[in-house]
């Protein structure tokens, strides 16, 4: 029971802070969560190609950018 009244107030808190984020930013919301988004690929990027030189692993292709 207990869980259950957890997943619905961490359910109806999400929904309300997404609400707030819509209402707030209106029609730039969906450009502030594609530039998240971006951003958060980038810096994944750069963290998955450190791990493999430090592992030995000479990731192939060209890098055109960073």
């Amino acid at each position: 029971m207990k869980d259950n009244l957890a997943l619905l107030i961490t359910g109806l808190l999400c929904a309300g802070g997404a609400a707030l984020f819509f209402r707030f930013f209106g029609s730039d919301a969906l450009n502030i969560i594609i530039l998240i988004t971006m951003i958060g690929a980038l810096v994944d990027n750069a963290r998955l190609r450190r791990r493999l030189r430090e592992m030995g692993a000479k990731p192939e292709g060209k890098r055109t950018w960073l």
